[in-house]
């Protein structure tokens, strides 16, 4: 599984947020993260889309997380952004004359269920407990 840049880096940013908890310009979520502003723009425009982050303009605006840390899993972040957990490996092969005898089929889908029921587990606020070195589900 790869991850794309642009998830990476909108992990990397909501974490920024849940760790301040209160509205914090791009500006400075770009310098702390060292992501280029611009990128950052879409990236926030796509989880506000997702209704992740509530946008408020002004001179002291900025952005914020739309719901509690505890209430937004990694999954949410990856799907909001278009990320595909695991691709289905005969996805184009929709009439494949081994599907009723394929032995990849079966793992592959468990494997799916599974990155995306542990990507579902896991929320802002878990990452951002391991960050500060607090137990949690992640160890």
């Amino acid at each position: 599984m790869k991850i794309s840049t642009k998830t990476y880096y909108g992990l990397r940013a909501m974490i920024n947020l849940a760790k301040k908890g209160d509205i914090s310009p791009i500006a400075d979520i770009s310098f702390e993260e060292s992501i280029s502003e611009s990128f950052l723009e879409k990236i926030f425009q796509e989880l506000r889309r997702a209704k992740l982050v509530e946008a408020k303009k002004g001179a002291l605006g900025g952005y914020s997380l739309a719901r509690s840390p505890e209430l937004i899993s990694v999954k949410d972040l990856f799907t909001a952004l278009g990320e595909v957990i695991l691709p289905p490996v005969c996805a184009e092969h929709e009439n494949c004359p081994r599907s009723s005898i394929c032995s990849t089929k079966d793992v592959l889908s468990r494997l799916e269920r599974v990155v995306s029921w542990t990507l579902g587990a896991i929320t802002l606020a878990d990452l951002v407990a391991s960050e500060n070195g607090a137990a949690n589900k992640l160890s």
